[in-house]
């Protein structure tokens, strides 16, 4: 009896459980013995034959070539290739001597024209994977457009079954908004994130702790501020997204920013904060002995270092100055609340809609240079992913102005917030402080060791209505408006509320 393999295969692992190996391996086993073979060893395979690359298929082929075995017995065509790459090799092992047979196609592999029937057949075989792939495609693709992920979900959501829209994971999902939080402060690497992260217990599919390569992923999904990939475009998704399109480019922003500049061996707390009044570069921190002192790197400035603690008690007195009195508070928050029911929101939405039209016009006409062929497609492809996503966050603005709560409670609270500023910041930890400085201070620049500070606008704004003669007739812009619905400024008050509760003495200085 001649010795030979026998190769049985279904496309996936679910098939597998069904009855086609089964199935497959009666009929060579019945072709076997019809044809006096002996079937020394079975290859068992749950892979797609579309593509080159099955490990079993390709251990079998080296050993029918080292003369293991005199043949080789499959159920049909297409259950041994669909693929080119794989026929040629099926075709060099014949042209070796080995004998290939087909249990379920009654044709001679040797002879001309078995070999041209078998042919028209692989022909016939790879066409079909290549159309179901297309037909495969073009239902993802059409799910896409609907506002439907036909994907997997992503970590942070769960899935509800086809054609449904993913769900918020009420395990996962808060902490994966905590995560996009973190890294937005800029006070994370990739690699401290995730090991905060693990120390927060996030988990991945497996349920075993997030590695670095999950949190890198999931900082660069869009999926998670309402946006889908495929294909090489974005869709917009129907699902609720766990961060705002301006958070999640944001977090864009802190990894150009950490390309460019590496995080420091120590945490420093003005890190990119200062600059020099001269020539406005940011001012580099540098831990000498026990001291860490900032300067100015540009090699003809003359500009002094500053020392970090000195620095730290300057931002106390600089807070100390803008803060606004107790005695105003009444007062500023009454003018504030009628403004903002009078003219602030509807000023901030007329902005925003102006802005909103601009950048669709813009938009438009990116799509007519790349029609006129002024640019290229991959130059078309970028622009209009950055058109679509300042157009999302846009939107999302203007629905938040239209959901936004601003009863009295909220301005109290932002007034109460400008009040205690030196105190907050002096019982504030590091990151916090940053933040109190971004978002109190325009610009931060320091002159030969001197802090040279100017005040946030809506900081300004409040101020200036305190200190009117006629505070009814003090104008105000957007900034207040702003203030209010700035989620690191909520943050910082919600610590203002915990000092308080804790002890902390907010009585003005």
């Amino acid at each position: 009896m001649k010795p030979c393999f026998g190769y049985i295969r279904v496309s996936t692992v679910r098939q597998g459980d069904g009855a086609s190996l089964e199935a497959q391996k009666d009929a060579i086993t019945g072709f076997a013995s019809q044809n006096n073979i002996e079937i020394v060893e079975w290859y068992e395979e749950r892979e797609t034959a579309a593509k080159a690359g099955r490990p079993l298929f390709d251990a079998m082929m080296t050993r029918l070539k080292r003369g293991d075995a005199e043949g080789l017995i499959m159920h049909k065509i297409d259950r041994s290739s669909r693929n080119y790459a794989d026929w040629a090799r099926l075709d060099e092992v014949s042209q070796l001597g080995v004998k290939i047979h087909f249990a379920a196609d009654s044709l001679d592999f040797d002879s001309r024209g078995g070999r041209l029937l078998a042919d028209i057949q692989m022909a016939l075989a790879a066409d079909y994977s290549r159309n179901l792939s297309l037909e495969v495609k073009k239902g993802l693709y059409g799910r896409l457009k609907q506002g439907i992920y036909p994907y997997r979900a992503p970590l942070g959501y769960l899935d509800t079954g086809g054609g449904n829209l993913k769900a918020i994971d009420p395990i996962k999902g808060p902490l994966v908004r905590t995560l996009f939080e973190l890294y937005g402060s800029g006070e994370y690497s990739i690699t401290s994130l995730t090991a905060e992260m693990q120390r927060r217990g996030l988990k991945g599919y497996g349920e075993r702790l997030v590695v670095r390569r999950n949190v890198d992923a999931i900082l660069n999904n869009p999926f998670y501020c309402g946006k889908m990939k495929g294909g090489g475009n974005l869709y917009d998704g129907k699902h609720e997204p766990l961060i705002t399109t301006g958070q999640f480019r944001r977090i864009a922003e802190v990894k150009a920013d950490r390309v460019q500049k590496r995080a420091t061996k120590h945490r420093l707390l003005f890190r990119r904060l200062l600059r020099c009044v001269n020539c406005q570069r940011l001012l580099t921190g540098e831990r000498q002995k026990t001291h860490i002192y900032y300067r100015c790197h540009t090699a003809d400035c003359q500009q002094r270092t500053a020392r970090e603690d000195a620095l730290e008690e300057q931002f106390l007195r600089a807070f100390q100055h803008v803060q606004i009195c107790s005695k105003d508070k009444e007062t500023i928050a009454n003018h504030v609340q009628a403004w903002l029911v009078d003219t602030g929101r509807k000023d901030m939405q007329k902005s925003l809609q102006l802005r909103l039209a601009d950048t669709k016009t813009r938009q438009d006409r990116l799509t007519d240079l790349l029609v006129d062929g002024a640019i290229e497609k991959p130059d078309y492809d970028v622009r209009k992913q950055n058109y679509d996503f300042e157009l999302k966050q846009l939107r999302e603005e203007l629905a938040a102005i239209e959901k936004q709560r601003t009863d009295q409670e909220d301005v109290v609270q932002l007034i109460e917030f400008a009040t205690n500023l030196s105190r907050l910041y002096s019982a504030t930890p590091k990151p916090k402080k940053r933040a109190m400085i971004k978002n109190c201070f325009e610009t931060v620049c320091v002159v030969d060791g001197v802090l040279a500070a100017t005040p946030a606008s809506w900081l300004v704004e409040l101020k200036s209505v305190g200190a009117a003669s006629k505070p009814d007739q003090t104008p105000m812009t957007s900034n207040v408006f702003a203030a209010l619905g700035n989620s690191e400024v909520r943050s910082l008050q919600a610590i203002d509320k915990q000092s308080g509760s804790a002890g902390l003495d907010t009585r003005e200085r």
